[in-house]
């Protein structure tokens, strides 16, 4: 035992250790000699940095000196809230010889667990027994900001030993670094950690701080880093490691590109103290570079290897938001519930039901979303008001207007002037608004007239604008949208009333063209990031198309498809793009259109069918009517509904027609539903598709008179002309044919006005006014027309029944 206190005061811990251990064992018969060699043995193995097997030796103190050395072991290992109340019992009640120990290490613990104030307190009562003291109140002082006590301190403090000249160097190197003096700073702690002798662990964790400080002002974050890690590296049990991570965290934060080899090298590797930290630091690095994916991967498996760690909770709650930032609602409110059940203050219970609920508000599950927040409200004051509010919000959402109120009343009662009450109403008239309720534009208008100053009317002046906007009064809705602007209203607020005004100016009785594109083009600068560009940038194209500007719409279109290729918007921006390149008539436009086509008609979108009808009636315009039948064929095998149907057997069946020779068959105009080109033989097959759109019990009065149309004139171009004329008195005769609507009229006419002619050369005259006269009687676009000629024949035929 001789040799193990004179490997102690050599200071060679390790050595010491290693001959107690062997004193030990060999069995001393003498309980006093084994008593002291006991408690030399627990000395030694703290000053050794044993404090994991120091702690398991001082389960149960049974003196004051062990009581210091077991809170001396807690602290070591970090764990500060168990060793301050050992330290604070010990410095009021402990032998006077422990008590400055005691107290300098309760203040420590007090720093560590951010009650900087109370551990001034502490030292304060010291202050004048104790250099040592002095100095690290000092530093205290400088943590917060009271620069002129700590500099008081420092000159008044006369170090008696190596420990105080360390901390007197130490103090002045941080003064320095208040006074924006880096350079003798830096010099000050580098010669600290280049020569550690006398320094304690609170002591070396400061100054490498203080350098890695002194390093980021002379040398910029990356080379700051390696001081941290290096500290880490080499001192994985610092009581100070927690400490470091964060502030190496809080540097890889602010780098361009920082690099996570340090911490997953630190994450494979033991101590699991070290370990632990590294890994959830690796995924907060990997969560911040925007990496989801690979951060939920990095969290869980923290979560799996320490599922009793401090920072459990913290994981979990950011692997539920991770989870539901990507759409994955359930898997969202499962961490969510793993952060409830390893929480161990209310408050931390709290957030976790509250981040529970709000799961459940956005999958719709308003009941459990309120439940649950009225669980989370008594845990915490400080949430009370936020999870009240949002169980208003889900109560709201289902409907629930008893309940609603009481949470509203509850609210209102012990914080009658917040924001969150006056939001409420105005949430309820959003709610209304969005649901169509006719008590909306009431409740909103209550909200404006009641609480004029609050920094959300100008959302509310919008939502009546809307209202208003959908009512098809547009000059209330752009005296709602003037106003809205001059709300102090927030960007959200600005950014609705700018989109809004797009519509509402297109939707005008005397439309300014040029308005609503320069307003589309304005939005599209001044939001650059908003998520209804897609429908602006429809919008353009479609006014750019109506004015035949094909060149300006198709780069509306595709940039749409572009910049928003998962926006259900995007294939129709593609279809309309190619329309577009195919009115430009620019030299390859048609080709490019093809391209377009096929983009949408190769993808899963609901759209796809209509691609390949557009490729087909692409084909068919360039003569390519066989490619196009191959076309009509694969969209004709894959199921597609009925006016998808319907367009298909009739494209099919004009190619068959314009295969076979012309036919004289005339297209209809471009806005004419199912629009195909004409002419061709009347074969067989074209007369056979043209019958099974006729038959087709969905079929529409537009597709069945232009597929009877179509049939006459197949029929008479073969010399079948009473079976022509059938088909087109079948057009004329069919259920509702007597009270058309544009754009019905069409084949309606063309087929009255070819039976007509028909009849007209065969001499018929009364059959031939007969036909004119129906079609006079319709009152479509050519109504005229027919009731001038029947009156003519009659005058030259002299016929007056």
């Amino acid at each position: 035992m001789e040799g193990a206190e004179r490997a102690l005061d050599e200071k060679l811990p390790e050595v010491a250790v290693e001959k107690l251990r062997t004193y030990l064992e060999t069995g001393v018969a003498d309980d006093a000699l084994r008593e002291e060699a006991e408690d030399l043995l627990t000395r030694a193995m703290l000053e050794a940095g044993e404090n994991a097997g120091a702690l398991g030796r001082l389960e149960f103190p049974a003196s004051d000196q062990e009581r210091f050395w077991k809170a001396e072991a807690l602290s070591a290992l970090g764990r500060w809230e168990e060793a301050e109340p050992i330290y604070e019992q010990l410095a009021d009640d402990g032998p006077a010889e422990l008590r400055l120990a005691a107290t300098m290490g309760q203040a420590e613990a007090l720093h560590a667990l951010g009650r900087t104030k109370e551990a001034e307190g502490r030292l304060k009562e010291l202050a004048e027994s104790s250099t040592l003291v002095r100095l690290r109140l000092a530093e205290l002082y400088l943590e917060t900001q009271q620069l002129d006590l700590a500099r008081q301190l420092l000159a008044n403090a006369k170090p008696g030993n190596l420990v105080e000249t360390r901390w007197r160097q130490y103090v002045e190197g941080r003064i320095y670094l208040e006074e924006d003096q880096a350079a003798p700073a830096l010099q000050d702690f580098d010669e600290l950690l280049k020569d550690p002798r006398g320094l304690t662990p609170a002591l070396h964790a400061g100054a490498t701080i203080g350098l890695t400080e002194a390093r980021i002002v002379l040398n910029g974050l990356e080379v700051a880093d390696n001081v941290i890690e290096d500290f880490i590296g080499h001192y994985p049990d610092s009581p100070y490691l927690e400490e470091m991570f964060r502030r190496l965290d809080g540097i890889y934060s602010s780098e361009e590109d920082p690099s996570d080899v340090e911490l997953q090298g630190w994450a494979a590797k033991a101590p699991p103290r070290r370990a632990a930290l590294a890994l959830y630091y690796e995924a907060r690095s990997l969560q911040r570079q925007g990496r989801a994916e690979k951060a939920i991967r990095i969290y869980t498996e923290f979560v799996q290897r320490f599922p009793r760690h401090a920072y459990t909770f913290e994981a979990c709650m950011q692997l539920g938001q991770l989870h539901l930032g990507a759409g994955r609602v359930p898997t969202a409110i499962s961490s969510f519930e793993s952060a409830m059940r390893s929480s161990n203050e209310p408050r931390d219970r709290a957030r976790a039901e509250i981040a529970t609920g709000n799961a459940y508000f956005a999958q719709g599950e308003f009941l459990l979303a309120a439940e649950t927040f009225r669980d989370a409200a008594p845990r915490s004051s400080e949430l009370w008001l936020e999870a009240t509010y949002d169980s208003a919000l889900a109560w709201l959402h289902l409907g629930n207007y008893d309940q609603f109120l009481q949470d509203y009343t509850v609210l209102s009662a012990q914080y009658p002037e917040t924001d969150e009450r006056h939001n409420l109403l105005l949430e309820e008239g959003l709610l209304q608004a969005r649901s169509h309720d006719p008590r909306a534009a009431a409740t909103l208008q209550s909200f404006v007239r009641d609480f004029p100053d609050n920094r959300r009317v100008g959302e509310a002046r919008l939502a009546l604008a809307e209202l208003e906007f959908a009512d098809g009064d547009m000059n209330a809705a752009s005296n709602l949208l003037e106003a809205a602007y001059v709300a102090n209203a927030s960007d959200q607020t600005r950014e609705q009333a700018d989109y809004l005004a797009i519509f509402a100016a297109d939707a005008a009785l005397n439309r300014d063209e040029e308005n609503v594109v320069r307003l589309g083009l304005q939005f599209l600068k001044d939001w650059p990031a908003s998520d209804l560009r897609p429908q602006v940038r429809m919008k353009l194209g479609q006014v750019y198309f109506r004015r035949e500007d094909f060149a300006n719409a198709q780069t509306q279109f595709e940039t749409l498809a572009e910049e928003s290729p998962a926006d259900a918007l995007a294939d129709k921006a593609l279809i309309l793009a190619g329309q577009s390149a195919v009115r430009g008539m620019n030299s390859g436009g048609i080709d490019h259109a093809l391209g377009l086509f096929d983009r949408v008609a190769k993808g899963t979108g609901p759209l796809r069918l209509y691609a390949r009808q557009e490729q087909a009636l692409l084909e068919a315009r360039m003569g390519h009517d066989k490619e196009a039948v191959i076309i009509y064929d694969d969209i004709l095998r894959s199921n597609p509904d009925t006016a998808l149907r319907l367009a298909a057997l009739c494209g099919k069946a004009d190619c068959l027609v314009a295969a076979g020779g012309d036919a004289g068959a005339e297209a209809s105009p471009a806005d004419s539903p199912g629009a195909m080109p004409g002419g061709g033989d009347a074969s067989a097959g074209a007369i056979a598709l043209y019958d099974q759109i006729v038959g087709d019990p969905e079929v529409a009065a537009p597709w069945r008179d232009q597929a009877l149309y179509k049939k006459g004139r197949c029929l008479r171009k073969e010399g079948l002309a009473d079976e022509a004329l059938a088909a087109f008195y079948d057009v004329l005769n069919a259920p509702g044919a007597g009270v058309r609507e544009q754009p019905d009229f069409f084949w309606f006419e063309k087929a009255g006005y070819d039976a007509a002619a028909m009849l007209e050369a065969k001499a018929q005259w009364p059959g031939a006014i007969s036909v004119l006269e129906k079609i006079a009687q319709a009152g479509g676009p050519r109504s005229a027309d027919a009731r001038k000629r029947a009156d003519q024949l009659r005058l030259e035929h002299f016929i007056w029944d």
